[in-house]
C-alpha cells in the first residue's frame, strides 16, 4: 500500500526542518515535534538561552542565535539544505493605535517582523529545495487577522492579509517541482507573546466558550500538529491553503463593539 493513508511511526525521518522564532511558544512546540518524528530541526532565534535549552533536549535540534528579521540571515539558511521551512517569526503586540495616528516609522519593523523575513529566508531556501528535487513543504504562519479585521492594529494585519496571499500565489508557481506551501492561522494561544492566563481576569474565563466554539485558550502543541501534517507527506496534495487552529473563533467572527466605541475580542461581556 502506499499513500498517506500507509505513514505509520516517524513521519520527517531523513528532513531537515528550518523553524524560524523556534526557542519558544509555537516555535518550539514544531521543534520539539519535527524532532519527535525524525526530523533535524534547525532553530533560528534570539534568545540564545530558550534556544540551547531547546537543543539540549535531542541531538536532533540545533541552534542559530540571529533574528530571523535582519536580511542576512536569509541567506545563512541556504546552507542547512532544508526539505521544510516554518516562518513562524510575527510580532503585533503593540498598543491599539488607529491608522490616522500611526507611525509611519514603526511599518518598516513590523513589515520584517510577519512579511519581509518570510519572503527572505524563502527566497534563500526555495533554490536549494528545487535543485535536490526531493520537494519540500514550506509553512507560513499567520493569523486569523490575515481573514478579517482588527481595530487598532491595521497595519499589522496588512502584512499577515498579504503573508497569505504570498503563500496561495508562490504554491502556484513551485507546485511543479513538489514543493507544498502553505499557512497556518492560529489565535487564542496561549504563548509567552499572548499570555491569555494574564490578559484575561480569573472572573471572566466562564465566557471562553462565548469567545469560541472549542473554548480556550488553545496550547501551542495544537498548532504543532497542524505544522506536521502539512510537513509531512500526509499532505502531499495539500498547497495553497490554510489551515485556521483557532478553536473556531475565524467562523465566529470574534470582535464585539463596546459602548464607548472600544472593541474587545476577549470572552468579557461588550
Amino acid at each position: 500500500m502506499t499513500g498517506p493513508s500507509a505513514l505509520v511511526g516517524p513521519l520527517l525521518t531523513g528532513k531537515t526542518a528550518i523553524v524560524t522564532g523556534g526557542a519558544k511558544g509555537i516555535g518550539a512546540a514544531v521543534t520539539r515535534l519535527f524532532a519527535a518524528h525524525g526530523a533535524s530541526v534547525v532553530v533560528v532565534d534570539t534568545d540564545a538561552s530558550s534556544a540551547s535549552a531547546l537543543a539540549g533536549e535531542t541531538a536532533r535540534i540545533t541552534t542559530v542565535v540571529a533574528d530571523a528579521t535582519a536580511p542576512a540571515v536569509a541567506s545563512e539558511l541556504a546552507d542547512h539544505e532544508a526539505d521544510i521551512l516554518v516562518n513562524n517569526v510575527g510580532d503585533f503586540l503593540r498598543p491599539a493605535t488607529t491608522f490616522v495616528d500611526a507611525d509611519p516609522s514603526e511599518w518598516d519593523g513590523l513589515n520584517q517582523a510577519n512579511l519581509g523575513h518570510a519572503m527572505r529566508a524563502t527566497h534563500a531556501v526555495l533554490p536549494g529545495m528545487i535543485e535536490r528535487g526531493r520537494g519540500g513543504s514550506i509553512i507560513n504562519m499567520t493569523t486569523v487577522e490575515a481573514h478579517r479585521g482588527i481595530p487598532g492594529h491595521t497595519v499589522y494585519a496588512t502584512y499577515k492579509a498579504a503573508l497569505r496571499h504570498f503563500t496561495r500565489s508562490l504554491a502556484l508557481e513551485v507546485g511543479p517541482y513538489g514543493i507544498r506551501v502553505n499557512n497556518i492561522a492560529p489565535d487564542l494561544i496561549e504563548t509567552p507573546q499572548v499570555p491569555y492566563a494574564r490578559l484575561v481576569p480569573e472572573k471572566d474565563r466562564a465566557n471562553w466558550p462565548r469567545w469560541a466554539p472549542l473554548g480556550g485558550p488553545g496550547s501551542p502543541e495544537d498548532v504543532a500538529g497542524p505544522a506536521l501534517f502539512l510537513a509531512s507527506e500526509m499532505s502531499r496534495y495539500v498547497t495553497g491553503t490554510t489551515v485556521h487552529v483557532d478553536g473556531g473563533s475565524d467562523a465566529a467572527g470574534g470582535w464585539f463593539a463596546r459602548p464607548d466605541g472600544t472593541w474587545t475580542n476577549r470572552p468579557l461581556n461588550p
